[in-house]
This record gives structure tokens, C-alpha cells and sequence, in this order.
């Protein structure tokens, strides 16, 4: 048999096996969507996934519907995407916590989220910013780390709950600083941030689009933010990394989406796809960083192994802050 013979039966074998996978991704979706979110609706990742949602509607011909499916520190409405059928009509818009975070503490889990779920992309990164009600002793990460040493222990801090993300920044603030901090848990970030405004808990790290707009109605005082360079929603506030002996210091929330883990691929590129062209989009793109969210699109690739990067950084803060339950 000829070179050019078996390149053209080569090509022609690709082609039958790659033709079913590529009718998939171009017949895909058939019907409507189930965009679960595993928190309440009207904050945190529900917003995104709503802005998202509206425009991938447009883009499939066919209704996105966002699901609310909160609890459980966000493990029920994973455990649904986990164990729904893997044809690409449920999808998860995660937070942090139930995909890289909880699997390192929480005891009964039911689901594993490496096993039972696939990455997609990442939709956007959002910093905490860590804050104070102006009136409190200390006005910037300097002085505030001078007080926390003199007074050890005597520093409080606010977060959502053990295990979440803000309780681990404050871990990583401690270990990076040397100082002793008490953590005072909050059943969520509502209650959390009105004892921290009234100055009841010294200090938190809340997100930036919900502390924002209370550090410019001069409620709150800024420190600095969670990533490693400011925010463009808000370039006056230094990175918390800017303070000498906290370079190494990122923790940052971020909502990415995922699907049943025997999805087809090319169905899980198409979704990557598109919503990476989604997050592209001017409106999107604007709406989102004036909210303090950084758009991403990574590919699956990208986004596999930043989620695997993500579950070590956590898993070794989580065994610093001995969590147990």
C-alpha cells in the first residue's frame, strides 16, 4: 500500500470517529439547561451565573435556567450536578468551597469532586478585601499587624463559617504575619459583615463587590485586597502582598463551572466555548469588572490544572487551621 494511500485511509478513519463528537457539539443543546447554583439567589456567584445565563440563551436558541440549590456550605447543589446525567444539560457554577475546599475537612461528602466532576473553565476571579469599621486602632496593614503582635489573640476576625474562604485567609494572614488572631465563624456573610461595620469583630475579609460600596461611603475601611496586584474596580487599594513579609499572601474566591465527569468532551469544549466568548463580550466584560470580578474563559486544560493547584494550596491551609468535622 501506498504513503498516500494510507494517509487518505488515516484521514478517513479520523474522520468517521471525529464526525460523531463533532454532530454532538453542533446538535448540542436540544433542550433547556439547568445552570445549578448551589447558594441563595441574589449574591455571590448567583449574579454571574445570571449575566452568563441571559447571554448563553441567546447563543443556544434554548433557555439557561439558573437553579438555586443552597446548603451545606454548597455540597448539595454539586452533589446534584454529580449525579445528574452526564449530556451536558445540568451544569454547575461553582464557588470555591465545594469543589476545592470542603473535600479537605468535611468528613461525609457526597460526592468526590476530582472523580464525579469535570472542569470546564473558569468564569471569574474575585479578591476579598479585608476591612475594618473605621474607628478601630490600626489604619493600614502595617499598624494593624503591630496591634495584632502586641495584643495576641485579641484581634478578631469575621468570616462566613469554618472552612470558607474568608476563615482561610485570615489562617494564611496569621501564618504569613506571625500573629495570633481570633476567629469569630458567622452562619454568612450578611451577618458577618454587620458586626464587622458596627465594630463588634475587629476585622474580615469580605469580597470586593461586597464591601465596595460601603469603603466608598466611608463605612468601611480598606487594607488592602486578597490578590497579588489591586483590582481595576478599585486601584486605591493596595494588594495586601504589597506589605513587607506578606509577599507570598493570595487567597482569592473564583466561580468556575462543571459538569457530570462522563460528560462528552465535545460537549464539554462547546460549553467551554462558548462561554468563554460570553465573558468576551464588551457588556459582560464591563459589567463584571465594575463589580470587581476579573472575566477568564480558561480552557479545560487551564482550568483542570488550576483547579488541581488550587485544592493543594487549600488542603495545606485547611490542615494549618485544624478544622475538624
Amino acid at each position: 500500500m501506498t504513503m498516500s494511500r494510507r494517509a487518505a485511509l488515516s484521514t478517513f478513519a479520523l474522520s468517521a470517529i471525529c464526525s460523531p463528537l463533532l454532530a454532538l457539539a453542533q446538535e448540542w443543546p436540544h433542550k433547556g439547561v439547568n445552570l445549578i447554583v448551589p447558594y441563595l439567589a441574589g449574591g455571590g456567584v448567583d449574579p454571574v451565573a445570571r449575566i452568563i445565563g441571559q447571554k448563553l440563551t441567546e447563543k443556544w436558541k434554548q433557555p439557561v435556567i439558573v437553579d438555586n440549590r443552597a446548603g451545606a456550605s454548597g455540597t448539595i447543589g454539586a452533589a446534584a450536578v454529580a449525579r445528574a446525567a452526564p449530556d451536558g444539560n445540568t451544569i454547575l457554577m461553582s464557588a470555591t468551597a465545594e469543589v476545592v475546599i470542603n473535600q479537605h475537612f468535611m468528613s461525609k461528602m457526597l460526592y468526590q469532586p476530582e472523580r464525579d466532576l469535570k472542569p470546564v473553565t473558569l468564569t471569574v476571579k474575585l479578591p476579598f478585601v479585608l476591612v475594618a469599621e473605621p474607628s478601630k486602632p490600626f489604619s493600614d496593614m502595617a499598624s494593624l499587624i503591630a496591634y495584632a503582635r502586641k495584643n495576641p489573640g485579641k484581634v478578631s476576625y469575621a468570616s462566613s463559617g469554618a472552612g470558607t474562604p474568608q476563615h482561610l485567609a485570615g489562617v494564611l494572614l496569621e501564618e504569613l504575619a506571625g500573629v495570633q488572631l481570633l476567629h469569630v465563624p458567622f452562619k454568612g456573610v450578611a451577618q458577618a459583615m454587620t458586626d464587622i461595620m458596627s465594630g463588634q469583630v475587629d476585622i474580615g475579609f469580605v469580597g470586593l463587590p461586597t464591601g465596595l460600596q460601603q469603603i466608598q461611603a466611608g463605612k468601611l475601611r480598606a487594607f488592602g485586597v486578597s490578590s497579588l496586584t489591586s483590582s481595576p474596580a478599585a486601584p486605591q487599594i493596595p494588594a495586601i502582598a504589597k506589605t513587607p513579609g506578606l509577599e507570598k499572601f493570595e487567597l482569592i474566591q473564583w466561580f468556575g463551572v462543571f459538569v457530570p465527569a462522563k460528560t462528552p468532551d465535545a460537549t464539554i469544549a462547546k460549553i467551554q466555548h462558548d462561554i468563554a466568548e460570553v465573558l468576551a463580550m464588551p457588556d459582560v466584560r464591563n459589567n463584571l469588572l465594575k463589580q470587581g470580578a476579573e472575566p477568564s474563559g480558561m480552557s479545560v486544560a487551564e482550568f483542570t490544572a488550576f483547579t488541581k493547584s488550587e485544592s493543594e494550596k487549600f488542603a495545606r491551609i485547611v490542615k494549618s487551621a485544624k478544622i475538624v468535622q
